[in-house]
């Protein structure tokens, strides 16, 4: 089987994983998050919360994968929930708790 990056619709369709694992990521952070626990904590709580999401990335973008390609796809999740993560707490943290996105009320 050739590999993604020389297969378009492949790599579309990993493309595609990977955006459904980010998103369960997003959507499970804030839920994860007690914000008192260590980031690195949180962080595989919420990366295995999407576990399935990954593993559909992991047989996808590799056929016959072996420990390592396992463990270095959940790793990578672990990351990527750890930086959603601090990214969370520190809008939270802003003084004016506006999100960053969020419209700036007119001054009259």
């Amino acid at each position: 089987m050739p590999q993604s990056y020389e297969n378009p619709p492949l790599a579309s369709k990993v493309d595609r994983l990977r955006i459904q694992r980010d998103n369960c990521l997003l959507a499970r952070a804030p839920q994860l998050d007690d914000r008192s626990s260590d980031i690195r904590g949180v962080a595989r709580k919420v990366a295995a919360s999407c576990a399935d999401e990954t593993d559909k990335l992991l047989a996808l973008a590799i056929p016959y994968p072996d420990a390592k390609a396992r463990d270095g796809f959940r790793q990578e999740a672990e990351r990527r929930a750890a930086d959603i993560v601090l990214t969370f707490r520190r809008m939270e943290s802003r003084p004016d708790n506006r999100r960053t996105g969020d419209p700036t009320p007119l001054s009259q």
